[in-house]
């Protein structure tokens, strides 16, 4: 399952207009990908992901699902994203589509599109319950 998050987590840091949010015991914070990532690095069982603004270490030991998921956010808007859960089924690391700041309104068909391109390629891999 490493092998595969670390795949994931790469090409995810790399898509620019996500965003990234952390969150562990009742704090949360958003990560823009504004800009182009500085470095992905792997020292098992961490993970780096750095921009010129911040950056994050995340052990990937933690990481027991991988989830593909639709569901309501503010208002009557919808939010999609990849979920990195533990073994609670609480998010490690979850990556929005699009940029946040592009809430509460309807997805394009762009952007969809690249949700449903993470979830063909990665789904195998990592198996799919809703």
């Amino acid at each position: 399952m490493i092998s595969g998050v670390k795949q994931l987590l790469e090409d995810l840091a790399r898509t620019p207009a996500l965003v990234c949010t952390v969150g562990r015991d009742g704090v949360v914070s958003e990560l823009f990908l504004d800009e182009e990532v500085r470095k992905v690095e792997f020292a098992d069982p961490w993970a780096t992901v750095e921009y010129s603004g911040w950056h994050i270490h995340a052990n990937l030991d933690t990481i027991t699902k991988v989830r593909f998921a639709e569901a309501p956010s503010h208002g009557d808007s919808t939010s999609v994203f990849v979920s990195l859960d533990d073994a609670e089924g609480n998010a490690v690391l979850r990556f929005y589509f699009p940029h946040a700041s592009q809430t509460h309104r309807t997805y394009t068909a762009q952007e969809l599109t690249l949700f449903e391109t993470f979830k063909a390629r990665y789904e195998q891999t990592f198996g799919q319950e809703d």
